[in-house]
C-alpha cells in the first residue's frame, strides 16, 4: 500500500499538518513519509499546510496551487478550525457542479464518510443571478444527479443561493470539504474558494488529463426534468 506523504516546504514542521495527516494514515493503515516538494514519492494521498512561504493576502501559500497542478494524486490542504482539524463534527461536506467530476468526489467523500462514521452533505452553490426560471431546475437536476452517484448512500442534499466562497464559508460544521481539482492545468473558481475560505481542511480529488479533457463518470443518470415552454 502506498504511504500518506506530508509535503514540507521548508524548514518548519506545521503540527496540525503531522497530526491530521498520521491520523488518516492510522485509519487507512498505511504508512507516514515526509517528503519536499520536488522529491520523487509515490503516494495514495498528499497532505500539505494552506500557510508557507510566499503566502498570499488570504493565507494561501504559493507552493499550494503548483503542487495541486502537479501531483497525480488525491491532496489534503490542511486549515481550519481546531475542532475540524480534529474531525468533532463528524461532518463531510461533499462541493458538486453538475461537471464529470463530480462522481469522483463523491466517491471520495462517501469513502471518508464511511471510515469515519460521518455524515454526508452534498453541496451545490448557485449564484443568485442565475437563480431564475428554468435554470433553477437545472441546478437541483445536479443534486438529483449527484444521489442517483451515491447509490443509496445516507447523505443530505442542500442547494445554496450563494457564491461558492460564501457557501463554503458557512460549512463551520464540516470537519473535511471535497472538491475536484477543476481544469487540467490550474484550480477551478469553486476548487480555489474552497482553498481560500474553507473553515476546515480541503480534499482536493485528483482528475486524470485523459478524464479531464474526454471522459465522463459512469454514474446511473435520472431524466432531466423537461422545462415548460412559455
Amino acid at each position: 500500500m502506498e504511504p500518506v506523504v506530508i509535503i514540507q516546504d521548508g524548514a518548519d514542521r506545521d503540527e496540525d499538518v503531522q497530526r491530521w495527516a498520521a491520523a488518516h494514515a492510522r485509519l487507512v493503515g498505511a504508512g507516514l513519509e515526509v517528503h519536499r516538494p520536488k522529491d520523487d514519492f509515490r503516494a495514495q494521498l498528499v497532505v500539505v499546510g494552506h500557510r508557507g512561504p510566499g503566502s498570499s493576502a488570504l493565507g494561501l501559500g504559493g507552493h499550494v496551487l503548483p503542487l495541486l497542478a502537479t501531483t497525480h494524486c488525491d491532496t489534503v490542504v490542511v486549515r481550519g478550525t481546531p475542532a475540524a482539524l480534529d474531525a468533532e463534527h463528524r461532518h463531510v461536506t461533499a462541493l458538486v457542479s453538475g461537471g464529470s467530476g463530480d462522481g469522483r468526489v463523491l466517491r471520495h467523500a462517501t469513502d471518508f464518510a464511511r471510515r469515519r462514521g460521518a455524515r454526508l452533505r452534498v453541496l451545490h452553490a448557485v449564484p443568485p443571478s442565475q437563480v431564475r426560471g428554468g435554470i433553477e431546475a437545472d441546478h437541483r437536476f445536479v443534486l438529483t444527479r449527484a444521489a442517483a452517484a451515491l447509490g443509496g448512500f445516507a447523505h443530505r442534499a442542500v442547494l445554496v443561493h450563494a457564491h461558492p466562497h460564501e457557501a463554503i464559508a458557512r460549512c463551520t460544521d464540516t470537519d473535511l470539504i471535497v472538491v475536484g481539482s477543476g481544469d487540467a492545468h490550474q484550480s477551478g473558481t469553486v476548487t480555489r474558494a474552497a482553498l481560500h475560505h474553507a473553515p476546515c481542511p480541503v480534499l482536493v480529488v485528483h482528475q486524470p488529463v485523459l478524464e479531464a479533457f474526454h471522459g465522463h463518470i459512469a454514474v446511473p443518470t435520472p431524466r432531466r426534468p423537461v422545462r415548460s415552454q412559455a
